[in-house]
């Protein structure tokens, strides 16, 4: 299986308030909601992983001397591809703050990307260890020949990853992740992403 990094969309909801403690307030309120924790944030990066086999991506080998004839079914190709949204703030005007504080929200605002797109890269390494969970999987299936016994394996190896790897199960992978990457940043404070509003 192929791990891919998809797509990662950018959303923007407005904020507006003539200094930064106006600001963070507002963004407070109204900025995305953590999935994994009860308090708003002023950025987000939602991740999924999107799982696609074809029916060409199975591998197929053959035991010798089985009666009747036995086929083991692995995968030699598909895909885990992460995709990800990432919320930012956007003023709607800059004009109501001073200069000093305009360049401390545009230095805040490249740390908070800083932050989400790090979620991004760490939903990719995690469809990388998902791609090789895929490739560890195989499944036997017998039949009265090559092609009924291939398509026997074929079929209990596609039930064993439907069972191993439910959508909640990629969901919740997704969600701890999420959780681990805020945690070994502090929602972003280690990478500066904490808009200083003493700034006026």
């Amino acid at each position: 299986m192929i791990p891919k990094q998809g797509s990662i969309s950018k959303k923007l909801y407005a904020v507006k308030g003539s200094t930064l403690e106006e600001i963070n307030t507002m963004m407070e309120k109204i900025g995305p909601k953590d999935p994994n924790a009860s308090r708003r944030y002023s950025g987000s990066c939602l991740g999924e992983i999107a799982i696609a086999i074809g029916a060409k991506d199975f591998d197929f080998e053959t035991t010798p001397e089985k009666t009747p004839i036995e086929v083991t079914a692995t995968l030699k190709a598909g895909t885990a591809t992460s995709n990800s949204i990432i919320t930012m703030p956007k003023l709607a005007t800059e004009k109501a703050l001073s200069p000093v504080a305009l360049k401390e929200w545009k230095r805040f605002l490249v740390k908070v990307l800083v932050h989400e797109n790090g979620h991004a890269d760490s939903y990719y390494d995690l469809a990388v260890d998902i791609a090789k969970e895929f490739d560890a999987l195989s499944a036997k299936g017998t039949g009265k020949d090559e092609r009924t016994a291939q398509m026997a394996a074929q079929k209990a190896l596609l039930d064993l990853m439907s069972k191993t790897f439910t959508v909640a199960e990629l969901s919740d992978r997704v969600k701890k992740d999420a959780l681990a990457y805020d945690k070994k940043t502090d929602h972003g404070a280690k990478q500066g992403a904490v808009l200083d509003t003493s700034i006026t």
